[in-house]
């Protein structure tokens, strides 16, 4: 899959948009309520399911455009869904959320989330129904797609409210299970956020992955073993050549065989842009479905002077 980008421009205006819509449910208290949200912003949530089609040949049928109807026949919705594998889409018309009933629990609520995005971000509707050269580059469906998840952690998260907190306290995965309860949302988006947004000037990256020793743990339905490789922005700048390769062959050879709770805790060192080495703190976790990579910069490694 590609990589999407979110211009600063674009994430100026979604920023934007949501600051409005917190200030209209009045800067709650996490954990947000998506039901609120969707209330505040008139949108209709239905689930869906392939084996029974009923609901989305509606909703194709009743499909409109400027008063025209856009789908000549409703099982070309469902054959759009089954080819792009989607496990949620908005319709403008009626201002739905469709989303797969047989998605995971833990995972609906970040899907809301992101089609709550393409609903409230003005320039998404003209991508949906597009056609001409621009809304059909595979970069520009990515950047969309990387916009409305922006949105969602931006809504999510509370803008900069989780960065905050999680400054305040040590990482530890005890403390990324904590703060993921705290705002209702996945140990692993709670990772995500607390690698890119706790301190951007800080290297720090994460890993979401397989367990190297379990076959049954985490592997991406495509048989990658790394899932999503994360870095906060001083990371990708001064650490530009440690790839996730490279953090999963450590992984590898460093990880105990626990399929439950930490399979590592110690140190890994680091070689930055400049061949400087670096002492980096590593957790790794396995909550079972995944093993979860946090790792934070700590010092320059100590020189290593051979004896002669």
């Amino acid at each position: 899959m590609m990589e999407g980008t979110v211009g600063a421009y674009e994430a100026d205006d979604i920023r934007g948009l949501v600051d409005r819509i917190l200030r209209e449910l009045g800067n709650p208290e996490p954990p947000l309520r998506l039901p609120e949200v969707r209330q505040l912003l008139a949108l209709d949530l239905k689930y869906y399911s392939l084996s029974n089609p009923t609901l989305l040949q509606e909703v194709a049928h009743r499909m409109k455009v400027a008063g025209k109807q856009v789908i000549a026949r409703p099982t070309i919705l469902i054959d759009v869904i089954k080819k792009a594998n989607l496990s949620a889409l908005w319709i403008p018309d009626g201002n739905r959320i469709l989303i797969d009933q047989q998605v995971p629990d833990a995972k609906k609520r970040w899907i809301e989330a992101h089609e709550v995005g393409h609903s409230f971000i003005p320039w998404h509707k003209d991508f949906l129904f597009g056609d001409d050269q621009y809304t059909l580059d595979p970069n520009c469906h990515a950047n969309v797609e990387a916009e409305a998840n922006f949105a969602a952690a931006r809504l999510l998260f509370l803008q900069d409210r989780f960065a905050c907190e999680a400054r305040d306290v040590e990482i530890t995965f005890k403390s990324i299970q904590n703060l993921a309860k705290r705002y209702g949302n996945t140990i692993t988006t709670t990772l995500w956020r607390t690698v890119e947004e706790r301190d951007g000037e800080t290297p720090a990256f994460g890993m979401v992955s397989a367990h190297p020793h379990h076959d049954d743990i985490g592997r991406d339905p495509g048989g990658k073993d790394v899932r999503y490789f994360i870095r906060s922005p001083a990371f990708r700048t001064r650490f530009p050549g440690i790839t996730q390769e490279f953090c999963w062959n450590f992984l590898r050879a460093s990880a105990g065989r626990a399929r439950r709770g930490p399979i590592f805790d110690g140190t890994v060192v680091l070689t930055d842009a400049n061949g400087v080495r670096h002492e980096f703190a590593i957790e790794c976790f396995c909550n079972h479905h995944a093993i979860l990579t946090y790792a934070v910069h700590g010092r320059p490694a100590p020189l290593i002077i051979p004896v002669k």
